[in-house]
């Protein structure tokens, strides 16, 4: 999947200035604007001139001497392109140009993150459950293929926008690969290690209880994803802290809030929050098994409330003259039947 590329060797940057934005790397990517905060990986918006397209443009920042980082960047690509799924970012290509930076590209996404959608407040229930069966649908297919998300946040969770700028409810989920190998069950893992900036990309906001443990697996990604759900019905989280260590100890201990007591103005029907209550339940085994029954609970959500709101409609006439029609040949012909049983006895 690499591609070796060949171009002019990046100059220092200057002090506020991107100078990757305007070069053309090797006549195949003119790079067009910076996307996002600048970090170890930055991401660019940038046109592909062979074949006229845009792509988002990942490129590592870090020093040539971190070996480390330079192979987990490929690795996650890897990874991520073995992933083929309509809810799914797509990795198109990764190379590396002759200076040795390394990139990765991406099918470019019209929209905005689950994030800052939610940036406005809850959304309704249905819509939010129906954003899930998207993201749910990725991870199952993720799953399927052997690879945990580890990091699932409405952050990771483009709302694209259909051919007329509106935003429809697909969703595409990126950051596949970006977890690290896990520990082996022998290994613990101190809180420092927990809540330090390189240990787990995750957002502790939306991280399983076992991640303390060094677990991380479909199950994990389950929790998270109930999580986001929680937030997008009550437009929060169910614990919120500024200090890492008290969300960690949140999620071990503390009971998940209920729907009724932090928005008793939504009317959210309760085979929603007994799917998101699973979810969130803090031992594994007791959560959902595979993410397929999260979503055969989330086809049938709300449908026991629906049909009991559901008015009783009366028979229209013509089907009432062909119900009573029937009715009559019926009991026509028992009385026909039972007439010549008696006559034979």
């Amino acid at each position: 999947m690499q591609t070796e590329l060949h171009s002019t060797p990046l100059a220092p940057p200057s002090w506020g200035v991107d100078t990757l934005v305007g070069q053309v790397l090797h006549g195949r990517f003119q790079v067009l604007e910076a996307v996002g905060p600048s970090g170890p990986a930055r991401l660019y918006r940038a046109l592909h001139l062979p074949l006229e397209r845009e792509v988002a443009l990942r490129v590592l920042s870090a020093p040539l001497t971190d070996q480390e980082a330079r192979q987990r960047f490929f690795q996650e690509a890897r990874v991520a392109a073995r992933l083929a799924h309509p809810n799914t970012v797509t990795v198109l290509d990764a190379g590396r140009t002759d200076d040795g930076t390394l990139y990765v590209t991406q099918e470019w996404l019209e929209g905005r993150t689950l994030a800052h959608v939610l940036t406005s407040g809850a959304l309704p229930w249905a819509r939010a459950v129906e954003l899930a069966r998207g993201l749910g649908r990725s991870l199952r297919q993720a799953h399927r293929r052997g690879v945990v998300h580890g990091d699932v946040t409405p952050s990771y969770v483009m709302l694209v926008t259909d051919a007329a700028g509106r935003e429809c409810s697909h969703v595409k989920v990126r950051g596949f690969g970006r977890l690290r190998p896990v520990v082996a069950e022998s290994e613990r893992l101190s809180l420092p290690d927990l809540t330090g900036s390189g240990s787990f990309h995750g957002a502790h906001a939306f991280m399983a209880p076992e991640r303390a443990r060094g677990v991380a697996d479909a199950r994990g990604d389950i929790y998270s994803l109930g999580v986001v759900l929680f937030q997008m019905l009550m437009g929060r989280v169910p614990f919120e802290s500024e200090d890492a260590l008290e969300l960690v100890f949140a999620h071990h201990k503390e009971p998940v809030p209920g729907f009724g007591e932090l928005r008793p103005d939504l009317d959210i029907p309760a085979s929603v929050e007994a799917v998101v209550r699973r979810c969130l339940e803090k031992r594994p085994e007791q959560r959902f098994a595979s993410m397929d029954a999260v979503l055969e609970a989330l086809r049938d959500v709300g449908v026991e409330e629906d049909e009991a709101a559901e008015p009783v409609r009366a028979m229209p006439r013509a089907h009432r003259t062909r119900t009573a029609q029937f009715v009559g040949a019926l009991a026509g012909f028992f009385k026909y039947w039972s007439r010549n049983a008696r006559v034979r006895e």
